[in-house]
């Protein structure tokens, strides 16, 4: 590059910081909140990565719904010696602390040495050999606030009455989830023994910590540990602990980072409407300087080195701003987290948002600064009497700007599948948001209002010079992230919480034994439920093999995102499909062919992803027993229905001889809830009842949290469409000034003037919260349609919201932006022209 551009494009540079304020202001909001997400997320990760030891409580863990086999213990020793190994079990169950107070409580057993990292952290802060066994537990909190309960105070817990020793004020190894079904209860082994809980069938997890010596090698003593275990054992190290925790979080912070993605490709038509402003105002020293010889190659590589310094400074202030910004994001999700999270400087995030910064930038405005090779020289002598460039617009270039730009959002995402979605949908709403403009300024054009103030202001759309389109799309654009973010959460919240009492269940009731289904389900009539109690036997297992073929344990370390491999499958069996169910490939088994041979129905999802079909088998391991069935159809599940559903249901027989319990569906009305669950709690200590209520109003508070967090970052979207309307209002200063002074000299008043903007603002905003309220309407109902298949809300105060904030909006930033015009004077301002 010739010494030439760059000092053309220094000087340039240095002569225009105040022609891109507005320039500046839009890279700078985007990449702020793109440095901010990913500051979040890098700072999650390595606390997480930090902590892993802590995390899981050992170097390595096994874990499993059935105890490790009596001769599988001799297995672990010989793999390395000087290990140490501790076991812990947990299960659901009910606290009782009186005759009609129950709560539904994770019961936690421990035995000697645990944890082995991290510190359990308790008031009174004592050894934990002193605070649990003998009948005395730890509990949370929350335990006590419920219930009214202090130090000292007892609780029943199945069999076993439990005295409270402490408070758990920090548990290191905490399963992490977005919310938990109640609060921590901490007891010794031998006393969960005592309880009466753990019984054939009863839904308890396994865990077996291994603590190595500091110079062996985890993931060696991992894989050897896992071909020397039997199947349905799953064993990890330190490094996978909490592999939902990373995934929740991950696929969180990609979707705050496209969120965030947005506001800068927002802010990216501010850059483009700002270059086009600066080119139109450099025609003259452009046609100078190719009558001086210049080529338009030397002068386009000089102004796009201009503009990519520029979105670099840009860049760089957004960068600072960004991590300014992580902790105002924080306090937004931290509190989905049980783990104490230290906010940290993140390189890579501030490097990944200058990158995205310049590109979006130099993507931005290459377009308008293609107008360089159209400027010919003659254009010194005729810029007023042919103020427009002539030749073709770069539609060449066109492919390779989307093709630019489709990269940075697939570089965001970390995805194919969800950059392509992203990329699509955003060039899709950019194009029909474009067209909507087209149509806006179509319409000022064609109706004639009777309202001279209308008439003036509605003009001002489709005169010469006007930004409308620029500033429809931008601001539309980010009504519609901001709206289509409303429709979701009130749908996702209807769905979970506004039912009417009855028509979803009161409770669920697990663990229920065989011999007490009938006594059980006596009770709860007795106890005036709405309908009798649904009772469904279930079987517990875990899938060993497809379609004849074994799913090794190190296919299942491999895929750990493959929950459908890991997971443990509820079964059941069933003469007749379930009601809320539909068979979409093959038929149900009459009884004849039922008592041939095993059969099953799976789910339409789980089979796909599986690689099975009509026809296919599937074997599960029930406690060590391989069991294998036919595939003879396929079901869609209505997974909202709020009853007992299963990804595979067995011909009836097929399980005869297995370990099973029973679950129940009851439904009851809110004042008769209390009184049935302490009622069944009390005659059948071990059967474990979950409060739907609750546990909707948890998943609400969650939402909630993540609602807040994504409003936050869409915010940048609305600011940096509102920074590209006050650009466009400042870009054409000179214009409303003029046309201000014109409409005073003749006769005018200041309230006319004032109006004539302020209808021009109003059909601004009224048209861009239409546009993007539109939208959003189509894109919450395809989300919830395709990806959640959750019924769509008819929500319009939503959009009506939508429509009139957008109106309000364009108004004030109007108002402010042209309240210095209204003052001037009509003649010292035609003087100077």
């Amino acid at each position: 590059m010739s010494r030439f551009v760059f000092r053309l494009a220094w000087r340039e540079t240095r002569g225009a910081w105040r022609h891109f304020g507005y320039f500046f202001a839009c890279i700078t909001l985007g990449v702020s909140a793109l440095v901010g997400v990913g500051s979040f997320a890098d700072s999650l990760e390595r606390t997480v990565a930090r902590s892993a030891k802590s995390l899981m409580g050992g170097d390595v863990e096994v874990r499993s719904t059935q105890p490790l086999p009596e001769d599988a213990a001799p297995l672990i020793a010989p793999l390395t010696p000087d290990i140490e190994t501790t076991r812990v079990r947990e299960l659901v169950a009910m606290a009782q602390t009186g005759p009609s107070q129950s709560h539904i409580v994770e019961l936690k057993a421990v035995e000697p040495g645990y944890p082995f990292y991290g510190t359990l952290v308790t008031e009174p802060a004592r050894p934990l050999e002193t605070l649990i066994g003998g009948g005395r537990a730890l509990v949370h909190g929350s335990l006590l606030a419920r219930f009214g309960l202090k130090l000292g105070d007892r609780f029943r817990v199945g069999d076993l009455e439990l005295t409270i020793s402490g408070v758990i004020q920090k548990e290191p190894d905490r399963s992490i989830g977005v919310f938990s079904l109640g609060p921590r209860v901490l007891i010794a082994g031998p006393d969960l023994d005592r309880t009466g809980l753990i019984r054939p069938g009863s839904r308890v997890r396994y865990r077996t910590l291994v603590r190595l010596p500091e110079d062996r090698d985890a993931q060696a003593f991992r894989d050897r540990l896992a071909a020397a275990l039997p199947a349905g054992q799953r064993v990890a190290t330190y490094g996978q602990a909490q592999p939902g925790l990373r995934r929740f979080w991950d696929q969180l912070t990609m979707y705050l980072g496209l969120t965030g993605l947005v506001a800068l490709m927002v802010g990216g038509i501010g850059v483009a409407v700002s270059v086009n402003a600066f080119v139109r105002q450099k025609l003259a020293s452009i046609a100078i300087l190719k009558a001086l010889g210049a080529g338009w190659r030397p002068l386009l590589a000089a102004y796009l080195l201009q503009t990519a310094l520029l979105g670099l400074g840009g860049s760089a202030l957004g960068a600072l701003l960004g991590s300014a910004v992580q902790p105002l994001l924080a306090p937004t999700l931290t509190r989905l987290l049980p783990i104490d999270l230290t906010l940290s400087f993140s390189l890579r995030a501030v490097l990944s948002g200058l990158a995205m910064g310049v590109g979006v930038t130099l993507l931005y405005a290459l377009w308008p600064l293609l107008q360089i090779r159209h400027v010919p020289p003659s254009l010194i002598l005729r810029m007023d009497v042919e103020p427009r460039l002539r030749g073709r617009r770069p539609w060449a270039t066109a492919l390779p700007l989307a093709g630019g730009l489709a990269a940075l959002a697939l570089w965001q995402a970390g995805s194919w599948k969800i950059g392509g979605l992203f990329a699509g949908g955003l060039a899709a709403a950019l194009v029909l948001l474009a067209l909507g403009a087209r149509l806006v300024i179509a319409l000022a054009r064609r109706v004639r209002w009777r309202s001279p103030a209308w008439r003036q202001g509605a003009a001002n759309l489709h005169r010469p010079g006007s930004h409308a389109g620029p500033v429809l799309v931008s601001l539309g654009l980010a009504v519609m992230l901001v709206v289509s973010i409303a429709l979701l959460d009130r749908s996702l919240r209807a769905q979970l919480v506004d039912r009417a009492p009855g028509s979803a269940p009161a409770f669920f009731f697990i663990d229920i034994q065989t011999d007490q289904a009938e006594p059980f389900a006596r009770l709860v009539a007795a106890q005036g439920a709405i309908a009798p109690a649904e009772l469904t036997p279930v079987v517990r297992s875990r899938l060993s093999e497809v379609n004849g073929a074994s799913i090794a344990q190190d296919e299942r370390a491999r895929r750990e995102d493959a929950w459908y491999l890991t997971r443990e499958y509820v079964l059941t069996w069933g003469k007749e499909p379930p009601g809320h169910n539909t068979i979409v490939a093959g038929r149900w088994w009459t009884p004849e062919e039922a008592a041939r041979e095993p059969l099953i129905s799976v789910e339409e999802e789980i089979a796909r992803q599986l690689g099975v079909g009509l026809g296919g088998t599937l074997t599960f391991d029930i406690q060590g027993v391989p069991v294998s069935a036919r595939v003879t159809s396929l079901r869609r599940v209505d997974w909202r229905s709020l009853t007992s559903n299963f990804f595979v249901i067995f011909s009836p027989g097929a399980l005869d001889g297995a370990p099973s319990t029973f679950i129940a569906t009851v439904r009851a009305q809110p004042d008769q809830e209390n009184r049935l669950q302490s009622a069944v709690v009390a005659a059948f200590p071990n059967i474990t009842a979950i409060p739907i209520r609750e546990v909707l109003e948890r998943v609400s508070a969650m939402l909630d949290q993540i609602a807040l967090a994504v409003r936050l970052v869409a915010a940048f979207s609305i600011g940096a469409g509102l920074i590209v309307m006050a650009g466009a209002l400042a870009i054409t200063r000179q214009q409303r000034l003029y046309q201000s002074v014109i409409l005073k000299a003749l006769g005018a008043t200041r309230g006319f003037v004032s109006r004539v903007f302020a209808v021009e603002y109003a059909l601004l905003g009224a048209a861009a919260g239409l546009a993007g309220s539109a939208l959003a309407a189509v894109l919450a109902w395809a989300v919830l349609r395709f990806a959640l298949d959750v019924p769509w809300r008819w929500a319009p105060g939503t959009l009506l919201g939508g429509v009139a904030t957008a109106t309000a909006l364009a108004l004030l930033v109007g108002f402010l932006g042209t309240r210095r015009l209204l003052g001037r004077r009509p003649l010292g301002v035609l003087r100077s022209e």
